[in-house]
C-alpha cells in the first residue's frame, strides 16, 4: 500500500503546484485588472501617441476620443502578461523583470501597431483591413502574451513536473 502512496506523490505535488500557480494568476490578475480599470486610459493615451506618428505618414489624424473608446482591446494584454510573469515561482526577480521589461515593450508595440491598422481601416472603410486588425487585437490579447511568457522566463526550471521521469 505504502508503493501505491508514493507513487501518487508527483501526481499531488503537480496537482498542488499548478493550483497555487492558478491561484498566484488569479491574485496577480485581479491586482492588474483593478490598476487597468483606474489606468488603462493612460495606457491607451501612451499607445495612441505610439501609433500617432505612423497614421501621420499616411496623411490620418489620431483622434484620441476614439482610441480611448477601444482601450480594453489594447490596454489589458500587458496585464494578463505581467499576471503570468508574478505567478511563476521558483526563478530569480531579476529574470523576471528582465521579462516583464521586454516583454511590456513588445505588447505596447504591437499594441499601437494594432491601433494604427484599426485607424487605417476606419479612415479607408477597409473590410480586409478591419478583419486583420480584429484577428490582431485578438492574438495580442489572448495569445502574445501566453507566447511571450513561454519563451522570455525558463519555466521549465519553474515548474517542477516538468522533470517528473516516467519509467
Amino acid at each position: 500500500m505504502s508503493d501505491a502512496g508514493e507513487g501518487d506523490r508527483p501526481r499531488e505535488s503537480l496537482a498542488r503546484g499548478l493550483l497555487l500557480f492558478f491561484l498566484r494568476f488569479l491574485a496577480a490578475s485581479i491586482l492588474f485588472y483593478a490598476l487597468y480599470y483606474f489606468a488603462g486610459a493612460v495606457y491607451t493615451r501612451f499607445v495612441a501617441l505610439l501609433a500617432k506618428p505612423l497614421l501621420a505618414l499616411f496623411g490620418y489624424e489620431m483622434r484620441m476620443e476614439l482610441a480611448l473608446r477601444i482601450k480594453e482591446d489594447i490596454s489589458i494584454n500587458p496585464g494578463v502578461f505581467l499576471s503570468l510573469v508574478l505567478a511563476v515561482r521558483f526563478i530569480a526577480w531579476r529574470v523576471k523583470l528582465r521579462a516583464a521589461v521586454i516583454g511590456v515593450v513588445i505588447l505596447t508595440v504591437v499594441n499601437a501597431l494594432t491601433l494604427f491598422l484599426t485607424f487605417v481601416s476606419s479612415y479607408r472603410q477597409s473590410e480586409v483591413l478591419w478583419a486583420g486588425s480584429e484577428f490582431l487585437g485578438l492574438t495580442i490579447n489572448f495569445f502574445l502574451p501566453i507566447v511571450l511568457w513561454l519563451v522570455l522566463l525558463p519555466i521549465r526550471r519553474a515548474f517542477p513536473f516538468f522533470t517528473i521521469k516516467r519509467d
